[in-house]
């Protein structure tokens, strides 16, 4: 027998003793509540909890822990969770540019070249140690599998693969481009309305043109840019933002070329009717009282009766703009549309102007972060919105989207920087710190979908998003790192 598997001792419950190191619980994560399998036992209260949840034998690594005091114990040779290589010599953009320093004997880098990002001042295994497996992942693995492959219900119809024509970082310049002048358009479209100016629909066109280029080239690289939240100019990073994902969820139907550019227009325009409502209204903080909730509820026809009295827009992008309020259970607005009755496009735009509205800091209503408003929308779907299109919106984007700050069950934290739609529990992820207080000198990309080479375990896989502020963490500093880089492939680990 294997002597690193002869270290390990099956014991029970009742025989564990604060000190003593636990490398396998022998259960699956959604049948206890410790956030991995691996602990240390710190307190008696684990103790109490492990027999709470039913678990009468563990096994014990000695050489991480206490062991037990007699031989009584039959060792045995199961394999422990694999242990992890160190990350690639290859680095990423501006990565490649540090070299790593000596750890010090608290285990922290002395001076970081991270240092003006360092992550908040936890201690692992005084913070990480305590937490317990997030109820967000628990909630997916048992709805949807432990790899989120089960998302889709029977009757949905097989998705079309298709593969990106170039790679993200390859993508991400242009893309960058097109947005800023996409933004120019949406603000220059508003501020026209706003004096009762007529629409310039051919720079409208131009500018979705280009957006669905890129989202065809790639289809990550514009839809992660629309992390970039703005409060004071949220009518036009709401419009941008809505039409973007909107583009992106055509293409993720398979649509013709053509369809994706009228979505595109209809989403770019479909709030301009509220250049009509007083700013006033848009912008109180408090509950609208009834007069002014009407007011608002008009924005779609206005919205309507705007892109009307310009030349060259088609009736399905007018479609979009009006039906974006409808909800599939009838109780939307403005005419109270159900089910079918709300066209194709009607329905991509109320499930994606949902989604962008509740990830945005409001007068009235504090932003969930985006893996919050998918699990919202997948709650919903069975009432407001058509299900099948809540499922083909979160493959679309994923359950933890683009740039979502994610822990993993190695105690390593990174970056989703990349959805599988038929495994959306296991993104790629740009791994950047190996615990709490250590950042990598080279972050890696890590392929969540991988397994070891002599087991069925998964080397790695989230246990919980992250707040990036509550942890002093900005996410688009280590994306644009990302960005920058001019390699082909990022190295996989």
């Amino acid at each position: 027998m294997d002597t690193d598997k002869r270290k390990l001792k099956k014991i029970s419950v009742d025989e564990l003793k604060v000190g003593m190191f636990i490398v396998n619980l022998g259960r699956s994560w959604i049948s206890h509540p410790f956030f991995r399998n691996q602990l240390k036992i710190d307190s008696p209260k684990k103790i109490e909890k492990l027999k709470k949840c039913g678990i009468p034998e563990v096994f014990i690594d000695p050489e991480r822990g206490l062991d037990i005091p007699s031989p009584k114990v039959e060792s045995e040779g199961i394999n422990p969770r694999p242990e992890f290589p160190s990350p690639p010599s290859q680095t990423i953009g501006v990565f490649s540019k540090q070299v790593a320093e000596p750890v010090s004997s608290a285990g922290v880098l002395p001076s970081s070249p991270y240092k003006d990002r360092a992550i908040a001042d936890h201690d692992p295994d005084d913070s990480l140690q305590k937490l317990e497996k997030s109820e967000s992942v628990a909630f997916w693995e048992e709805n949807i599998g432990q790899g989120g492959e089960n998302l889709f219900s029977p009757e949905s119809p097989l998705r079309i693969p298709f593969d990106d024509e170039i790679p993200f970082i390859q993508e991400i310049h242009a893309a960058r481009k097109i947005k800023e002048e996409a933004e120019n358009v949406v603000r220059n479209v508003m501020n026209q309305v706003r004096m009762g100016k007529s629409i310039e629909s051919d720079r409208v066109k131009r500018s979705v043109n280009s957006m669905v280029d890129s989202v065809l080239r790639n289809h990550d690289a514009l839809a992660s840019l629309t992390r970039l939240k703005s409060y004071d100019e949220y009518i036009f990073a709401h419009s941008l933002h809505v039409c973007i994902l909107s583009i992106s969820m055509a293409r993720h139907l398979n649509l013709p070329r053509e369809e994706m550019v009228e979505i595109g227009i209809g989403a770019l325009l479909h709030d301009v009717g509220k250049m009509r409502i007083d700013p006033q209204i848009l912008k109180k903080p408090a509950t609208l009282s009834e007069k002014e909730w009407v007011e608002v509820r008009k924005h779609p026809i206005y919205s309507l009766e705007i892109i009307e009295e310009s030349k060259g827009i088609s009736e399905q992008a007018k479609q979009l703009a009006l039906q974006h309020h409808e909800r599939y259970n009838g109780n939307g607005y403005p005419f109270g549309l159900k089910g079918e009755a709300i066209s194709l496009c009607g329905q991509i735009a109320g499930i994606i102007d949902f989604y962008d509205a509740v990830t945005t800091d409001r007068p009235y209503q504090k932003a969930v972060q985006p893996h919050e408003a998918i699990r919202q929308l997948y709650e919903k779907g069975l009432g407001e919105f058509n299900r099948l299109m809540v499922e083909r919106f979160i493959q679309c984007i994923g359950i933890y989207p683009f740039g979502t700050f994610v822990l993993l069950d190695t105690e390593e934290m990174g970056i989703v920087c990349g959805v599988k739609p038929d495994m959306l529990l296991r993104p790629n992820v740009l791994v950047i710190y190996q615990n709490s207080k250590m950042p990598y000198p080279q972050p890696f990309m890590a392929d969540l979908t991988e397994k070891g080479e002599q087991t069925s375990w998964y080397k790695r896989s989230i246990i919980m998003p992250l707040e990036p502020e509550k942890w002093n963490i900005r996410i688009d500093d280590y994306l644009g790192d990302l960005k920058r880089s001019q390699m082909k492939r990022v190295p996989a680990l």
